[in-house]
């Protein structure tokens, strides 16, 4: 996993961060927003003036470069990158075109990969097996978790979409790691770190179905690791669940229906949950084992992912396939070399833009005439051919119009900080 590959380099001499706007064009993602680092009225843009004013005197100079560093490092949320919405569309009734006598079975859904990691906190989920690599990878030394997380954000954002947005540019199936945070009290998203409460997923999804109601999504729930999850607690994610969606749940069945079936009936939402005393507790509620087959090449390396994929549409189209739902993922992932390689450009955004991502045009074009899984999900989506792939994008012709464009800043700060982790542990040693 990536996050041991991650942890590795910690132990490293130092953490270096590389700011947009300074000589290295490459870096990537490009952040949106940057803590206190820069505000709606251009803050930063004055910071080396500020400090050149304060140059004679030291304390005030101090203090201002602390608290610039501080807001950074300490922030409360993850700086997702900038979404460039400009080769998707509204694709929010696409299936609303399909003849409803297809059955659910012979389309592929377009789905993402850990979908809520678009808006991540930089708490970590200590629940994860994952968070003791990094754990060890200090030697004993008390670094805060914050800070570590400010360099993990990058390798834990998968998306820079909302739900809604993915919905409205044709995702039809969610990935979702969802988790117990014992602080907040709440079932809540992560991927490494935490993000969203579940209900604020759900009900985007909810808003979404209630409006477009010839759309089937298909939301995978996985993990639950806090072993504070009780039976109780496993009703209140039930409960959730039904809260959420109530009548319009597709119940369990041994074999998939037609889209019209499931349209006529209102019935367009099918909740899977990796849990079995929560699928024992309701026929409304799916298991995972048995009905998705999930598949991940773990791999950084885009020809090896190629390979294994090539492997899995072959199992899948055997006859001896006797799973429900298929699912193809397109990802790749962070190992030791790459992290050592590319630590101040890399992220698993970059590997989904320039690597991942534009590959799937051979590789579609190779399997012509193969369904590509049930399912097929990627990391930000929006940097994707997945719906010229599917053949979605011909469907419409309206434009995709982001939650809140204003929102979306571009950060420019000419300067490079770099964190010593010898320093940090002792003290703060600025310039």
């Amino acid at each position: 996993m990536f996050e041991k590959s991650l942890s590795l380099l910690l132990t490293a001499t130092s953490i270096s961060f590389l700011l947009p706007g300074t000589a290295s064009s490459d870096f990537s993602p490009p952040l949106r927003r940057l803590g206190g680092l820069m505000n709606a009225g251009g803050e930063s843009l004055m910071l080396h003036r500020r400090l050149e004013e304060n140059a004679n005197d030291p304390s005030s100079f101090l203090d201002t470069a602390v608290a610039k560093l501080d807001d950074f490092f300490f922030s409360e949320k993850c700086d997702r990158p900038d979404e460039d919405t400009s080769r998707i569309r509204d694709l929010s009734n696409w299936m609303a075109s399909i003849d409803a006598r297809t059955n659910l079975a012979d389309l592929t859904l377009p789905g993402t990969h850990n979908s809520a990691a678009y808006d991540l906190s930089t708490q970590f989920n200590e629940n994860d097996p994952q968070y003791n690599y990094i754990q060890e990878a200090t030697f004993g030394v008390d670094l805060p978790n914050k800070l570590i997380a400010k360099f993990a954000c990058r390798f834990a954002l998968t998306q820079s979409l909302s739900i809604s947005e993915q919905l409205r540019s044709g995702i039809r199936y969610f990935d979702l790691r969802v988790d117990y945070d014992e602080e907040t009290s709440t079932f809540r998203t992560f991927h490494l770190l935490f993000g969203l409460p579940i209900q604020d997923i759900l009900n985007q999804i909810q808003a979404f179905i209630k409006t477009h109601p010839s759309e089937i999504v298909i939301i995978e729930m996985r993990e639950l690791l806090s072993p504070s999850i009780t039976a109780e607690k496993k009703r209140e994610l039930a409960q959730i669940i039904f809260d959420a969606f109530g009548s319009a749940l597709f119940p369990v069945t041994s074999a998939l229906p037609t889209i019209g079936e499931m349209q006529a009936a209102g019935t367009t939402v099918i909740v899977a949950v990796q849990d079995g005393e929560i699928n024992a507790s309701s026929d409304m509620i799916w298991p995972t084992s048995g009905k998705i087959r999930d598949t991940f090449a773990n791999t950084v390396d885009v020809e090896e992912m190629n390979e294994y994929n090539q492997e899995r549409l072959v199992e899948f189209n055997a006859e001896s396939n006797q799973y429900l739902f298929t699912k193809l993922s397109w990802t790749l992932t962070p190992d030791t070399d790459y992290l050592k390689d590319s630590l101040l450009r890399g992220s698993i955004y970059s590997l989904a833009k320039d690597e991942a991502n534009p590959a799937l045009v051979d590789f579609a074009a190779k399997n012509d005439d193969v369904q590509l899984g049930n399912i097929l999900i990627i990391d930000y989506v929006e940097q994707s051919p997945l719906f010229d792939v599917l053949g979605l994008s011909s469907t419409s012709d309206e434009p995709f119009v982001p939650d809140s464009p204003s929102n979306r800043l571009r950060v420019a700060l000419p300067f490079f900080v770099a964190v010593t982790l010898g320093v940090v542990s002792t003290s703060l040693e600025l310039f």
